[in-house]
């Protein structure tokens, strides 16, 4: 019987599970991305921060790492090939490999379906879906160079069940991300790449918080735990599907919602 020896360096007493691995996070200038950057910095990864909030994310590589050297930030339309492939390119120069790739950009633009105009509906698929592609795509050959890589997706509650708030092109976006995931899991494991997606629930950020209590709340009904959804607790999952930790899982879902989903 091996045993697979986890390599972890203490920091401060703390275990670092991704000690310099290199990781990027789209849609990193604010919420739950910034959240998951924070976490994956704070973990030992050197992070490429993406996003088309170019500032947003200039600041927050200037606070995570005032010497540039372990936090760089890349201003990214995920919508667009030659900015996708430009950022990549960079990403690689500057850190020399690419372990980890979170496609955690989206966007909602919640209408019922009479009202939803096929520009909505599209829009939301393209940030949605092909931006997840697209990131993938430039990823995968950096990745099979070095023969290991891991792809964390994020996608959504939306696409498990039609609960309020949720537009029928979120949720078909998002579940397109759950396909994206399995498929590719299967196609690029033999390379060493691992492919997962985490759907987290109703989670409290800068967006959510506009909303009133009352609406956060119905989207919470059948929630099992009472403590409301962090962009940390997220996060922390991004970490374990990033770590060596988990070292034997692809193509999973993993569900990040306080129990919302319990039968019965």
């Amino acid at each position: 019987m091996v045993l697979r020896v986890i390599d972890l360096t203490l920091k401060g007493g703390i275990k670092v599970e991704l000690k310099d691995r290199v990781v990027i996070v789209t849609g990193s200038a604010k919420g739950l991305g910034k959240a998951i950057a924070e976490k994956c910095f704070a973990e030992g990864a050197k992070v490429a921060l993406w996003d088309v909030a170019e500032d947003g994310v200039k600041a927050l590589a200037k606070e995570l790492d005032k010497t540039g050297r372990k936090a760089k930030a890349f201003g990214v339309d995920i919508t667009d090939e030659k900015s996708v492939n430009d950022a990549m390119a960079k990403t690689v120069k500057a850190f020399k490999r690419v372990d980890v790739l979170v496609n955690n950009a989206g966007i909602s633009q919640h209408k019922k379906i009479e009202d939803m105009t096929l520009e909505i509906f599209e829009r939301v698929m393209k940030v949605n879906v092909t931006g997840t592609f697209l990131c993938c795509k430039a990823a995968v050959p950096v990745m099979k160079a070095q023969k290991f890589g891991k792809i964390v997706n994020i996608a959504s509650l939306g696409a498990r069940t039609g609960r309020p708030g949720v537009g029928i092109n979120y949720a078909a976006s998002k579940s397109a991300v759950i396909g994206i995931t399995q498929t590719l899991a299967r196609e690029l494991g033999p390379d060493g790449i691992y492919v997962n997606a985490i759907c987290p629930g109703p989670i409290l950020t800068e967006q959510t918080k506009q909303y009133p209590p009352e609406v956060f709340a119905s989207w919470n009904v059948g929630r099992a735990i009472l403590k409301d959804g962090l962009p940390e607790d997220v996060a922390d999952s991004v970490v374990f599907l990033a770590s060596d930790r988990s070292a034997w899982i692809t193509g999973v879902t993993l569900d990040v919602n306080g129990g919302i989903l319990i039968r019965g």
